[in-house]
């Protein structure tokens, strides 16, 4: 099994997605509005992401924040309102090592999630400054997200930094 530790805000859904796109949102899907979704994901982030999903035969773990807002349920509806290919299979989980750091708290719940999970290929990517996770973190510009130029090419890295395609 290959993970994608997937955040959302910075990475799918960027600033000019917040304000604007609500009521487009809550047009496209009645349950959007019921469930409380506050914006639509960049369209070109979610391209970029099924196209790495598929490339790769990816499952995704939520650590981004939405998993404390959201049931399972709700993420999988979430997801499917806005395009993506595949739902989370699964959140990472606030655990014993919490910190007033949200960078230290989210590598410690993504270095647990693997270690418990007994996964060996995985990667996160974060508009957070993960870098403690070390080759298997690509940090988003949350002005371009997931849709930024070259970027599939970084993840491809991320999750395989001992092949051919971890070029630097």
């Amino acid at each position: 099994m290959k993970i994608l530790f997937l955040d959302i805000d910075g990475v799918l859904a960027l600033p000019k997605n917040y304000a604007t796109q609500r009521n487009k949102l809550h047009a496209k899907d009645r349950h959007a509005k019921g469930l409380g979704v506050p914006y639509m994901w960049d369209e070109k982030c979610v391209i970029a992401l099924n196209r790495f999903i598929r490339m790769n035969d990816l499952e995704i773990v939520l650590s981004s924040d939405w998993r404390m807002h959201f049931t399972m349920d709700e993420i999988d509806m979430i997801f499917k309102i806005n395009g993506v290919a595949k739902s989370p299979i699964g959140f990472t989980v606030r655990g014993g090592k919490m910190s007033a750091s949200l960078e230290y708290n989210r590598v410690a719940e993504i270095e647990d999630w693997v270690e418990i999970n007994r996964v060996a290929m995985w990667c996160a990517v974060d508009d957070m400054n993960l870098s403690k996770l070390g080759t298997r973190f690509v940090q988003t510009d949350e002005r371009t997200g997931f849709a930024a130029k070259g970027f599939i090419e970084k993840m491809e890295n991320a999750l395989y930094p001992e092949s051919r395609f971890a070029q630097q």
